[in-house]
């Protein structure tokens, strides 16, 4: 990328080329959260730093009725921006939908967000480095947990995603990530899109970074400079949300596991009876250890033993997740179809 001066587009809905310099879409697909998908416009309103590149806010108002305001939008960033309705309510319909959008306006890199984080003030100046030094096509950012006072206190504390600089992350997910246009694009590149299996029980994310991978040799770098913060308050900062969501991210893992082995997308896997028989006695024992250490510290060093006793919790969670994979169980997460119930 080449550096100038920066140069905002005010208030429009449409998605244009307005000068030679790289152009950026920020992508968020949203749905029923219009108050956090506001704070988080403004953060990025907010930002500091130079914005050495044209930018366009692309909006997936995935509601089967629109709800997006876009007079608060409008009144909430200094970007051009377009709202999309995708009555198809899913993760995939919406994430999908946001490629095209992208293609459509010819971004050269989309930078997709949640909805319900809220962007650093470098957030963009620090994805606009990031993009103009990375050897690759598909970068994820930073992701910091803040925990409210009235958070569980058996919620670890350790960062959510940290990648390393170059490396290929840890947690793959899009809470924050950029992808080039060499990817989405069909009619410049790969247009991979994410997999229909994975549309409301979640997963979508891990498995388009692994099928870029395994299928297409694109690996995925992290970029920790970009960093975003993700509230944990109301359910998100109780112990059973989080252990129900660990066990349909375990879970997705052994669906994406599955899939990719019937698609043949790995040269010699391991089978996958070894994949469950691995997993599952690694984080029981692991899950054991963590709780008898954590019991053991309690009176001692109440704070960290708690932490280690709901790490311990999530462990187990993981070695179990094995029983409902075996039964077919799909755990529906997203669209006006969520529920707790199964396929």
């Amino acid at each position: 990328m080449h550096a100038s001066s920066a140069k905002v587009a005010k208030n429009t809905e449409r998605a244009a080329r307005i000068s030679s310099r790289p152009f950026l879409a920020i992508g968020i697909c949203t749905f029923e959260r219009n108050e956090p998908l506001l704070e988080l416009l403004e953060s990025i309103g907010g930002q500091t730093g130079q914005i050495d590149a044209d930018i366009v806010i692309l909006i997936v108002d995935n509601n089967p009725i629109p709800t997006v305001p876009r007079d608060r939008v409008r009144n909430s960033t200094p970007y051009s921006f377009r709202v999309v309705h995708e009555p198809q309510t899913g993760l995939v319909h919406a994430r999908n939908r946001l490629f095209d959008l992208a293609e459509e306006a010819d971004a050269d890199w989309l930078i997709g967000v949640d909805d319900d984080v809220i962007a650093e003030p470098d957030w963009l100046s620090e994805w606009i480095r990031g993009l103009n030094v990375a050897d690759t096509d598909i970068l994820i950012g930073s992701v910091e947990l803040t925990f409210h006072a009235s958070a569980s206190p058996y919620l670890s504390r350790r960062p959510f995603s940290n990648p390393e600089t170059g490396k290929e992350p840890r947690v793959l997910a899009t809470t924050n990530y950029a992808i080039s246009q060499r990817v989405f694009a069909r009619s410049k590149g790969l247009g991979l899109r994410y997999h229909p299996a994975f549309n409301q029980i979640g997963g979508e994310d891990a498995e388009f970074f692994l099928r870029a991978k395994r299928q297409y040799r694109y690996v995925t770098h992290g970029w920790p400079s970009a960093l975003v913060t993700e509230a944990q308050n109301g359910d998100r900062g109780t112990l059973l949300y989080h252990l129900n969501r660990t066990l349909c991210t375990q879970m997705n893992a052994y669906y994406i596991a599955a899939l990719h082995r019937r698609d043949k997308l790995m040269d010699k896997p391991a089978p996958l009876a070894f994949v469950l028989i691995r997993r599952t006695v690694r984080n029981l024992v692991r899950g054991l250890l963590r709780l008898g250490a954590g019991i053991a510290t309690l009176p001692s060093s109440r704070t960290a033993a708690q932490q280690t006793i709901g790490m311990g919790l999530s462990d187990m969670t993981r070695a179990f997740a094995v029983v409902s994979y075996l039964l077919g169980k799909k755990y529906r997460r997203y669209g006006n179809t969520a529920t707790h119930g199964t396929d």
